[in-house]
């Protein structure tokens, strides 16, 4: 059976991707600390800012019989936009080890099945990491460096089967705001939807390996 991996597959685009692929007769694994809602999509503990959980996860990914298909690394959080106290360098560093730090590290672990088995690695960026933000900067930093990941893989898997992508979607109706800020999301009906974007992400997915795609961003108008 089609097996994807993703993290942060619990809520928001992860969530939407997962019940996408679902219904097409894929076989999804959601690597998240919280279990997805939704019992069709099997769950793997992980938390990528605990190296020992992403080592736990990482060994029981290597032990599926499953031929896996795509890993798409969709787990990601924001930080304040207004941190300037004491707290700003804790915030950069849980920022830092979900977004980007605990991605390397378990895509690390998992990349020589993943040439193994001719599987894809989606990084899930942002429009936030195409450019630059005064009110972001920890968040749109790391999103670049998770840009800059993505080329290195590419280089790596030349000559193999397997793809890189760096998947860069603008700004969606999810709950990152609410989870840094409490608050709900300004004018909802001028953010993407989820499933729009999620479609898409299947869309590359689903891709013929002979088309090389290297980066997609989709901005909303």
């Amino acid at each position: 059976m089609k097996t994807v991996l993703i993290t942060g597959a619990s809520d928001g685009l992860g969530f939407a991707t997962a019940q996408l692929l679902l219904e097409k007769g894929y076989n999804v694994y959601s690597l998240s600390r919280s279990k997805p809602t939704d019992s069709r999509i099997k769950h793997i503990t992980l938390d990528l800012t605990d190296e020992i959980s992403i080592k736990s996860a990482a060994q029981q990914i290597l032990e599926l019989d499953d031929q896996i298909m795509a890993l798409v690394n969709c787990a990601g959080i924001m930080s304040r936009f207004d941190r300037t106290d004491e707290k700003l360098f804790s915030d950069i560093i849980k920022v830092y080890s979900t977004n980007i730090m605990g991605v390397i590290y378990l895509t690390n672990f998992l990349i020589d099945r993943v040439v193994k088995d001719e599987a894809d690695v989606i990084n899930v960026a942002s429009t936030a990491g195409t450019k630059g933000s005064a009110s972001e900067p920890v968040y749109t930093s790391s999103k670049w460096a998770m840009r800059g990941y993505s080329k290195s893989l590419q280089m790596l898997f030349k000559g193999k089967k397997s793809r890189a992508i760096s998947f860069c979607p603008g700004g969606m109706r999810n709950r990152m705001l609410e989870k840094i800020t409490g608050e709900q999301l300004p004018d909802p009906e001028n953010w993407m939807p989820v499933e729009i974007v999620a479609k898409t992400l299947v869309d590359i997915i689903e891709t013929p390996k002979p088309a090389e795609i290297s980066e997609i961003v989709i901005n909303r108008k």
